[in-house]
């Protein structure tokens, strides 16, 4: 179970290898030199401002400016926007995107959104998942354990459990999954949440101190007993 199935979105675990290649942290270094004068350059340019803001990658920038600003509703507008666009991508012009690796960035940033506002918007980015153009990864994940949160919060025990394993089969190097379905298995009792646990250590040792800070766990300190002493 270490790694995740062939998907066209990375996983967990291969996005943490990338962050950590060399290739990576020189683009990261050529970013910090370059970023600024561009954006100089960008602002005196009006027409190339533009351009780019209607590229599948402004939209998506616009979005996660609207979440950081918690205007929840335009941020659901603008990626249900972007959605449209990547399910009848338009393949002319300059810029050549790959609208099917942003149909998942635009998605999860929709479940953001419906998170800030309420039932009628968490049903319309449900019926929307069936759309999806393919495996998505960790971005997946993340979405069906917003998911599981929602239908947790609602009182709907078994949907959100089924949630989180399908957050865990999505991308089982995503450590959050397994802690969340191991939450749900403490507090029903309907299964056992150590093995889950030690498995969500398993694939990210770092997951160790998540769990161990979590104010949750922590009111089972038997349990965490347990959990360390496995180590």
């Amino acid at each position: 179970m270490g790694k995740s199935r062939d998907r066209g979105i990375a996983s967990h675990l291969g996005l943490e290898e990338v962050s950590q290649s060399r290739t990576v942290r020189a683009a990261k270094r050529f970013a910090d030199v370059t970023v600024a004068p561009l954006r100089w350059i960008v602002k005196r340019l009006p027409w190339v401002h533009s351009r780019i803001g209607e590229t599948l990658s402004g939209r998506l920038g616009k979005v996660y400016s609207l979440l950081e600003k918690k205007q929840f509703a335009d941020a659901f507008r603008v990626s249900q926007e972007g959605l449209a666009r990547c399910e009848a991508p338009d393949r002319r012009g300059v810029f050549k995107e790959t609208p099917e690796f942003f149909w998942w960035h635009f998605f999860e940033c929709y479940a953001r959104g419906a998170t800030g506002l309420g039932e009628d918007e968490r049903a319309k980015v449900l019926a929307r998942m069936v759309r999806a153009p393919g495996p998505g990864g960790v971005l997946e994940a993340q979405c069906l354990d917003t998911f599981s949160r929602w239908r947790w919060a609602a009182g709907d025990t078994d949907a959100a459990i089924d949630f989180a394993r399908r957050a865990i089969a999505a991308d089982t190097t995503w450590p959050y999954g397994y802690i969340t379905l191991a939450w749900y298995g403490l507090v029903t009792g309907k299964f056992d949440p150590l093995p889950i646990l030690r498995e969500a250590v398993r694939v990210s040792p770092g997951a160790r101190e998540e769990i161990r800070t979590n104010a949750d766990f922590a009111r089972f300190p038997e349990l965490m007993a347990v959990l360390e002493g496995s180590g």
